[in-house]
C-alpha cells in the first residue's frame, strides 16, 4: 500500500526528522510472498479452514470493509489513482498462506494498469522459504539485486 499510495496520510503516519525534505515514494518495490489482496486471502483461508490465517487477518483488519479497503488488488480493479513503481514479486508455489491466482492476478492487473510487475515463482517453495539456506534463497537474492541494479541504471540513464 506503501507503494501505490506514498502520500496518503493513513500510510505515511511516521516520520523522522533525519529525512526532512525527503516523502515516502517508492523508485521501485521488492515483495516477498506479499499479501497483495488481503479480502481473497481471506476468503481462501475461510475455503480451506486456515483457522490461524483467518484469526490473523480479523485481528488486523477488523472488518471485511478494511481488508476490501487496504489491498493492492483492490487499487487497481478500483481503478483508482496510484503510484505504479517497477514491481519484483517473489512467490513460492508451495505458499499455504498465499494461493498463487494472487500474486498472477496482481501481477497482470498492474500491468495492464500501466506499471511494470515481474512475478518470479519459485517451484514447491514455502511462505518465507528465504529463511533457509538453499538454491531457491540464492535465485531470490541474486534477482533482487538485479532488479535493484536495472532499476539503478534506468535512474541514472534518466539523470
Amino acid at each position: 500500500l506503501a507503494a501505490m499510495r506514498p502520500h496518503d496520510p493513513r500510510y505515511t503516519i511516521l516520520s523522522s526528522p533525519d529525512v526532512e525534505g525527503h516523502d515516502g515514494t517508492f523508485a521501485y518495490t521488492i515483495a516477498g510472498w506479499p499479501v497483495l489482496d488481503s479480502f481473497a486471502r481471506y476468503q481462501y483461508a475461510r475455503s480451506d479452514e486456515y483457522d490461524r490465517l483467518v484469526k490473523n487477518t480479523e485481528n488486523y483488519f477488523l472488518s471485511e470493509n478494511a481488508m476490501q479497503e487496504g489491498n493492492p488488488q483492490g487499487i487497481l480493479d478500483r481503478d483508482e489513482e496510484a503510484d505504479m513503481p517497477p514491481f519484483l514479486i517473489i512467490q513460492g508455489t508451495a505458499d499455504l498462506n498465499i494461493p498463487m491466482s494472487i500474486p498472477r492476478t496482481f501481477a497482470h492487473s498492474y500491468r495492464i494498469a500501466g506499471g511494470n510487475a515481474e512475478l518470479e515463482e519459485f517451484p514447491d517453495m514455502p511462505h518465507n522459504f528465504v529463511t533457509e539456506a538453499s538454491e531457491a534463497t540464492d535465485r531470490a537474492l541474486e534477482l533482487a539485486a538485479a532488479f535493484v541494479a536495472r532499476q539503478l541504471a534506468t535512474t541514472a540513464a534518466a539523470v
